[in-house]
C-alpha cells in the first residue's frame, strides 16, 4: 500500500478522508497537501491543518453558491464538511476540549448544506429511543417518488458519525435507486459528543428501534431492508441481525465476533482474574498502558466512547461485546468481507460460527483493496458488495 505521511495514524486517517474523492468529499491534491504540512504526532497541527482546510473549502461553496453553482457549492461544502470532521479525530480522548464538539458541529451542518444542494433527497431524521432520540438521517434518489425501494441501513463505527456514512455506502445506494438510512448510536457522533451518551452491547435493542422508524415510511419495501455494517458495524450489525429478524441480507465489513480476546492473551490466567474482579493495584498498573500520547488518544477515546474512567474499566467492558451464543441465531443470507490485512477484523471466525447462508469475500493487496474495510479500495469493495445485496434484495 502507498504510504503518504510518516506517522502511521495519519496516514491510515489521511486515507480515510481520500476515500471521499469517490464521492465528492475531498480532493486528493488538497487533502494530501494538507496532511503533508503536518508533523508526526502533532495532533494540534492536525487539528489546525484541518481546520483551515476546511474553511478554504467552505469559502469555496459559499462563493459558487452566490454566483449561483449550487452543484459546485454542494461539493465544495461537502469536501469542508470532511475536513471538519478530520480536524477532530486525534483530539477526541478529551469530551472537554471545545475544538471537538466545535468541529463535530460544523462536520454536521457543513454536510446539511451540501446535501441541500445536491441532487438527492436527504433529510435529518430523529427516532424514538431510551435515553434520548437517535439522529440520522434518511436519502432518498427522489422524494418525490414514494414507491417501495430496496433500503440499506448503516450503522456508524467507533469513531465516525452518521454523515461520513455517505461515502461509505449510502452515495453507493443512492446510485442505484435505492434508499439508505444512517444514525448515530450510542458512543458515536452526536449521540457521545453532544448528548454523552455511552455505547452499549446490545444493539440489538438500538437496531430494533431504527427497523421500527424504517418500516413505517411508505417508499421502504419491507421484504428488501439490509444492514451494511463497516467498521466497528462489523459487530454491531450482526449483533443486532442476530435479535432483529425482518431483515433481510446482511453484510459484515469486517466481521468482527468479540472485543476483550484480542487482550486476553497479554495476561496470565491469574492475572486475567484480577482484571475481571478490579484488582486495585492491577487496575493502577494497566493504567501504564495510557502513558503515552498515541496510547491516551488511542485507547482514551475508546474509552470515552464505552464509558470507561480507567483501563481496567474498558477490559471489563470489552468483555460484554460478544457474539458468543449469538452468531448462530443470524437468519438472513450473509456476506462477511475482509481487507488483507485489517486490523479490526476477526472475519474468519465471525464466519465460521454463522450457521445461515454465507459467503466469505476477501480483498488483497493486489485487487488494490486491503486495509481496514479495504482501505482506498472502495469500488473494489462495492462492485462485489451491491450486486451480492441486489441478488438477495430482489428475493
Amino acid at each position: 500500500m502507498v504510504t503518504l505521511h510518516e506517522d502511521p495514524d495519519m496516514d491510515a486517517q489521511l486515507a480515510r478522508t481520500l476515500i471521499g474523492t469517490y464521492v465528492g468529499g475531498a480532493d486528493l491534491g488538497e487533502a494530501i497537501a494538507a496532511a503533508q504540512r503536518i508533523p508526526a504526532g502533532d495532533y494540534d497541527a492536525w487539528h489546525d491543518e484541518w481546520d483551515r482546510s476546511a474553511t478554504a473549502a467552505q469559502q469555496t461553496a459559499e462563493q459558487a453558491a452566490r454566483k449561483g453553482l449550487p452543484v459546485l457549492a454542494g461539493r465544495a461544502y461537502l469536501r469542508a464538511s470532511e475536513y471538519s470532521r478530520q480536524s477532530y479525530f486525534f483530539l477526541r480522548h478529551d469530551p472537554s476540549d471545545e475544538r471537538v464538539s466545535k468541529a463535530y458541529r460544523q462536520q454536521r451542518d457543513l454536510f446539511r448544506l451540501a446535501m441541500s444542494l445536491l441532487p438527492w433527497s436527504v433529510e435529518p431524521i430523529s427516532i424514538a429511543f431510551d435515553p434520548v432520540p437517535l439522529n440520522g438521517y434518511v436519502l432518498r434518489p427522489d422524494s418525490t417518488d414514494d414507491s417501495p425501494r430496496p433500503t440499506i441501513l448503516l450503522p456508524g463505527g467507533f469513531d465516525g458519525t452518521c454523515e461520513e456514512m455517505f461515502k461509505y455506502g449510502a452515495h453507493a445506494a443512492l446510485s442505484l435507486g435505492w434508499n439508505a438510512v444512517t444514525w448515530d448510536g450510542p458512543g458515536q457522533g452526536g449521540q457521545l459528543i453532544e448528548l454523552g451518551v455511552t455505547m452499549r452491547p446490545d444493539f440489538e435493542a438500538v437496531l430494533t428501534s431504527v427497523v421500527d422508524w424504517v418500516l413505517d415510511q411508505p417508499f421502504v419495501a419491507a421484504d428488501a431492508l439490509a444492514l451494511v455494517g463497516r467498521s466497528l458495524g462489523g459487530y454491531l450489525g450482526p449483533r443486532g441481525v442476530s435479535r432483529e429478524h425482518r431483515i433481510r441480507a446482511l453484510v459484515a465489513d469486517p466481521g468482527q465476533y468479540d472485543f476483550v480476546s484480542r487482550f486476553v492473551s497479554m495476561f496470565s490466567t491469574e492475572d486475567w482474574e484480577k482484571v475481571l474482579a478490579a484488582d486495585p493495584a492491577m487496575d493502577q498498573q494497566l493504567d501504564g498502558f495510557l502513558g503515552d500520547a498515541r496510547s491516551r488518544e488511542f485507547y482514551g477515546s475508546r474509552m470515552v466512547a464505552m464509558g470507561a474512567q480507567s483501563f481496567g474499566g474498558w477490559l471489563r467492558l470489552l468483555v460484554t461485546y460478544s457474539l458468543d451464543g449469538l452468531a448462530q441465531d443470524i437468519a438472513c443470507p450473509t456476506l462477511v468481507t475482509e481487507g488483507e490485512g485489517d486490523f479490526a477484523s476477526q472475519s474468519r471466525k465471525l464466519f465460521d460460527a454463522l450457521t445461515c447462508e454465507k459467503e466469505f469475500r476477501g480483498f488483497t493487496e493486489a485487487e488494490g483493496a486491503a486495509g481496514h474495510c479495504e482501505g482506498m479500495g472502495q469500488m473494489v469493495w462495492q462492485d462485489v458488495v451491491f450486486p451480492w445485496l441486489a441478488e438477495r434484495l430482489r428475493g
